[in-house]
């Protein structure tokens, strides 16, 4: 018996301004058609808002430090005097060039230390009977203990004043003398105060919003958030009261203030805690839910960070890093949140932290990293690199009947000259090489030139390499699909996805 074919339909066309960042939270064919299934070792660019492929990365360290590093930290000392700090296998370091020298043992391997920077000191927080500090000192350097200070593991600075928990005390919170962290005398002009007296819960984090002093509390069995207001010049007027049930930081390193927001990660995922216009002005979003469905009762979280170099919050999940922004849409004129995920070839970053307008990354292997513009490799030890590959897909396109596939383009932002693939998805798992492709470099800015222009040859829009379309007309037959690029050498940004297609005519 004969077949009858089929014959194409109207051609209909498809442009996907990738903007949206990644959506878990539903299935690939319900998410919005700017959000993305992956977006691996990728940022929203903060000078165009656009996906670029993340920077590579520069270890900085000569020699590895014997244990894991648990956490950094850039001690600025004053206007010409910085260190990074960082705590590994209980002792706590300085980088002096390219190498670790110890300052002092910390008080127990198992607790990660909080910092801050106070009166020119760096303040270190690891559980001992009393703070310490360390002041700079390279000549025998020590840590200091500060009497009369609690046993605290969190830190904050609010109003000119040290904030820090007790340890050893339940719904305990200390404010030191106004710029004065060596004294802690409640009876003078130190604060002492209870946050929830008698929940049976202990401090654990704190967060600074403005004037607010907000509590993070945790136990067995509940956690909960506080906040203590210090607007009043009148610290008699100072109080706590509860913010809100069934929410807290995991930890002393997993809150931070960034823009007007203040963001932690919980048991069960990214939350924030914003300003609102309704009842309480203070309330807790779970601005994290498309992502936040990998957090399980087994992952790790070591840190929350504000990033201002790439206008993000950063945080990880276990192996993986993730950057949350929030950026202008033009489509609907709205401050939209985005995420996408970072892997690094040398494994588990345990911190991040920025200095001097460099961000810094400490590795679970002992290294001290760079994230560098330049480069589109991590170097995994010295002199020893490794190239990544940065992976964008869309959502999914489902069709009750057959359609063709007649062109797929995709709009590229060349940064560093490298190579890349684009793949057809045709189920979650599988996928077709559609076209490989190669791009140049950015090119270079006319005032960054040092030749004459009289003596160029070329013409001057050949200067470098604009951006342009990759284009691919392989035809596909069936009823679903999506679109990921691999950028597998260099750097390229992705603006947008546009497809043509037609759907099918006629029957079997």
């Amino acid at each position: 018996m004969a077949r009858k074919g089929r014959r194409q339909a109207a051609v209909t066309s498809k442009t996907l301004i990738l903007n949206g960042g990644l959506n878990y939270a539903q299935s690939a064919a319900n998410i919005a058609d700017n959000e993305l299934t992956r977006a691996s070792n990728v940022i929203y660019d903060p000078d165009t808002d656009q996906l670029m492929a993340r920077p590579g990365t520069d270890c900085i360290t000569d020699t590895a430090l014997a244990a894991a590093i648990d956490i950094g930290y850039y001690y600025v000392k004053d206007a010409s005097t910085a260190f990074h700090v960082a705590a590994s296998g209980g002792v706590l370091y300085y980088l002096d060039g390219t190498t670790y020298t110890a300052i002092a043992t910390l008080h127990d391997v198992t607790v990660v230390p909080s910092f801050a920077t106070f009166n020119s000191k760096l303040i270190v927080a690891d559980g001992s009977a009393n703070l310490s500090y360390w002041d700079g000192t390279i000549v025998s350097p020590t840590l200091t203990a500060i009497a009369t200070s609690p046993a605290a593991t969190a830190l904050a600075v609010i109003n000119n004043r040290l904030v820090a928990n007790a340890d050893d005390e339940d719904d305990s919170v200390y404010l030191s003398k106004t710029n004065d962290e060596t004294d802690w005398d409640t009876a003078g002009s130190a604060i002492g105060l209870k946050a929830g007296f008698g929940d049976l819960l202990k401090v654990n984090a704190f967060g600074v919003y403005g004037d607010d002093l907000v509590i993070s509390k945790v136990g067995d069995a509940s956690k909960r958030l506080y906040r203590l207001n210090v607007s009043s010049p009148t610290t008699s007027e100072w109080y706590i009261k509860s913010l809100s049930f069934n929410n807290a930081a995991k930890s002393a390193n997993t809150m931070v203030g960034a823009w007007n927001n203040i963001f932690f990660v919980d048991d069960d995922g990214f939350k924030t805690l914003k300003g609102v216009q309704e009842y309480g002005d203070l309330q807790v979003d779970r601005i994290g839910q498309k992502i936040n469905t990998v957090f399980t009762s087994s992952i790790t979280c070591n840190y929350v960070t504000y990033i201002p170099s790439y206008n993000s919050v950063m945080f990880n999940v276990s192996d993986r890093v993730f950057c949350y922004t929030e950026r202008y849409d033009p489509q609907s004129g709205n401050r939209i949140p985005a995420f996408t995920d970072l892997y690094f070839k040398w494994g588990r970053p345990t911190s991040i932290y920025e200095g001097d307008g460099v961000v810094y990354l400490t590795g679970y292997n002992g290294h001290l990293y760079k994230l560098d513009e330049t480069l589109g490799t991590d170097e995994t030890v010295p002199s020893t690199t490794a190239n990544y590959t940065c992976s964008v897909k869309t959502k999914s396109f489902s069709f009750f009947d057959d359609i063709m596939l007649r062109k797929v383009q995709f709009y590229m932002r060349p940064k560093k000259a490298g190579t890349g693939n684009i793949n057809l998805c045709y189920t979650e798992s599988d996928k077709i090489l559609l076209k490989t492709f190669t791009v140049l470099g950015s090119g270079e800015l006319l005032y960054s030139a040092t030749e004459y222009l009289a003596a160029a040859t070329g013409y001057v829009y050949e200067v470098g390499a604009a951006a342009w379309t990759e284009e691919s007309r392989n035809r596909y037959r069936g009823t679903e699909l999506a679109f990921e690029i691999e950028v597998t050498t260099g750097r390229s940004g992705i603006e947008w996805c546009k497809f043509e297609l037609a759907e099918l005519e006629g029957g079997e």
